[in-house]
Order: C-alpha cells, then structure tokens, then sequence
C-alpha cells in the first residue's frame, strides 16, 4: 500500500505531470501486495522473490533520490518535495529489505 499511496503523492508533487508515478506505484504495490498475499499461503518462492523486488525498489529509489537531491543543490527548489518523498521510499525499503532479510529461510 505504501508504493500505491507514495505514487500518488509524487503524482501530485510534480503537479500531474508524472503519471508514471501513477501507473508504478500502481503496479509494483499490487505486485507486493499479491506477493504478500501468496505468502501467507504458504508458497515460499514468494520470499526470495519479494526480497529481491525490494532489493530493487531500495537500488532505485536511493539513485533517484540522489539525483533529485542533487538537482536541489544545484538550486532546483522546486524537486524538494520529490527529494524528500524518494528518500523516504528509500529508508521504508531498506527497512522492509531488513526485515525480510532477517526472516528469509533457505
């Protein structure tokens, strides 16, 4: 839910222009979220494939947080807010990337 609800605030941090946002956010949280559900039925390749994903999501959102944030040092005011919301999409998927980390049984 938390990529579901941070692609529609990045849609409306960048004023509606971004519907990537939108339509990632859209699908990859669906996609966590069918993968948590399949889980909890017990199919376990939806572990090491939820710890991968996610091993992803935290790779990606650390680079474009990075790019944002340097965008903003070099006097972009206006990318703070998208700064801000990728970084914290990263921190989120580093947490969740521990916890499943930790509890991942081969």
């Amino acid at each position: 839910m938390f990529l579901v609800a941070s692609g529609v605030i990045g849609f409306y941090l960048t004023t509606g222009t971004s519907t990537s946002s939108l339509f990632n956010g859209g699908v990859f949280g669906t996609f966590v979220i069918i993968l948590g559900l399949l889980h909890r039925q017990g199919r376990m390749w939806t572990q090491p494939a939820s710890l991968s994903a996610i091993a992803i999501f935290l790779l990606t959102f650390t680079w474009r947080a990075s790019v944002q944030w340097y965008a903003v040092s070099e006097g972009n005011s206006e990318r703070v807010g998208i700064s801000i919301l990728l970084t914290l999409m990263s921190i989120v998927s580093a947490a969740v990337f521990a916890v499943l980390f930790r509890q991942y049984r081969h």
